[in-house]
């Protein structure tokens, strides 16, 4: 049925998706569909998935028919149950887009949260009071001293009035507070100035704090720090994005696209800053094998066809640029006011290459392509109008769908036996 179906008249996605988890749900393995609609292990896998959507995740799918794929119904069903989450996603598919990038910026954000609250029941059993503004007439430990010597954590831990907060902006980055100083011995360092409000979203309300009154005393927020913290989250999420297309869709390819060769002998020519820098050790890095799964061995690249030699190439200048953009040194690449082993340029040289080759490029990386300065990821956020200062926390193919049936036939069958042996057993 899905068969005839599927070729004389069109199935929305959601549909195929529906079709396949009752061919399923009557005995059929994820072999024999996948056998019998051409798709591919990944696919079958999405599809059975989003067919267990419900609410409005579901009639999120359906309102988009047929302009919605398999890839973004699974987008859909991991976020099932969220109406924010799957709000932002439909944003983006409205906007076009795949919905990668929103998608593991809401990944992103979840991690922060469990780690945040994870923190902060540590903190709890300790004895401290967790909060998420400081309460009034509270100070920061940084402004205060016991006996003349300067108070941190460490030696205000048994106080009574120990307590911390978490910054809206810096979500596991801990201030820690006295709720009294007066009362239990402390003094000021310096002559008290009110502590920011955090209602007016101030992301380092540490800054000059003296004695204050806590919440609704502070100053205004600065929006050049907003854009810096907003800018290296946004950053963040790019770079496991553009890493997971590079390794699940790019490198797996049986052949190179045909920018490829152009672009690494350019490359060799000029040899830029992050190639220079890293082309020595990358075959040899851990992001290597992560990036090609460890599948460029010596030994079986001299069996492959010379179609595929040029991605070998691409692995190396990809593991070299990614070791320069990505980790504490690369995530100020996008910054116009910072160093970084990779330049703005370089980067949005590398850029440029993988969206002309069918990588969607997100806002910020979007930005470091067109050479302009970043200004958040909506169009409205007025997030530059302060000067930007400096925060601590520091193409179109795909891999051949036509691939010989035999390369990796077996792995896959056992795979999928696995999982349907999974699903009886639930």
């Amino acid at each position: 049925m899905y068969a005839t179906n599927h070729h004389r008249k069109s199935l929305t996605a959601l549909e195929e998706a529906d079709a396949l988890f009752a061919a399923s749900a009557t005995g059929a393995t994820r072999t024999r569909i996948r056998k019998a609609t051409g798709l591919g292990r990944e696919q079958v896998g999405a599809a059975l998935g989003a067919a267990k959507m419900s609410g409005i995740a579901r009639e999120t799918a359906e309102a988009f028919g047929y302009a919605i794929t398999l890839e973004q119904l699974a987008l859909l069903a991991e976020f099932d149950g969220d109406e924010e989450a799957v709000g932002r996603l439909t944003t983006a598919f409205c906007d076009g887009k795949s919905g990668e990038h929103a998608a593991e910026r809401i990944r992103q954000e979840r991690a922060e949260l469990a780690e945040r609250e994870r923190l902060a029941e540590q903190l709890r059993g300790d004895g401290y009071t967790v909060t998420t503004e400081p309460p009034p007439s509270t100070s920061l430990l940084h402004a205060l001293v016991h006996d003349g010597q300067e108070l941190a954590p460490e030696t205000h831990a048994t106080c009574p009035g120990r307590g911390v907060y978490f910054s809206p902006y810096q979500p596991l980055q801990p201030y820690h507070y006295c709720t009294d100083p007066e009362a239990n011995g402390h003094a000021f360092r310096y002559q008290a100035t009110p502590l920011p409000d955090l209602r007016d979203e101030n992301p380092d309300p540490g800054v000059g704090a003296g004695a204050g009154t806590g919440a609704g005393s502070g100053a205004a927020a600065d929006p050049g720090r907003k854009l810096v913290v907003e800018g290296n989250r946004a950053w963040t999420a790019a770079c496991t994005a553009r890493r997971r297309w590079l390794t699940e869709v790019l490198l797996p390819r049986r052949t190179a696209p045909k920018e490829a060769m152009p672009f690494i002998t350019a490359q060799l020519l000029a040899m830029p800053g992050p190639l220079r820098d890293a082309i020595a050790s990358a075959p040899r890095s851990d992001l290597f094998h992560e990036l090609t799964k460890g599948s460029f061995r010596p030994a079986e690249i001299e069996a492959w066809p010379t179609s595929r030699l040029p991605l070998v190439l691409l692995a190396v200048v990809a593991a070299a640029y990614e070791d320069r953009t990505g980790g504490d040194p690369g995530k100020a690449t996008w910054r116009t006011d910072r160093y970084s082993p990779c330049t703005r340029d370089e980067a949005g040289a590398w850029f440029r290459f993988l969206a002309g080759i069918g990588y969607e490029l997100s806002v910020i990386e979007q930005a470091v392509a067109d050479g302009v300065p970043y200004a958040g990821e909506q169009p409205d956020d007025d997030l530059t109008t302060a000067d930007t200062v400096d925060v601590s926390d520091g193409g179109t193919d795909s891999p051949d769908s036509g691939q010989d049936a035999s390369l990796g036939e077996a792995t896959e069958e056992a795979a999928d036996a696995e999982q349907d042996t999974a699903a009886a057993d639930s």
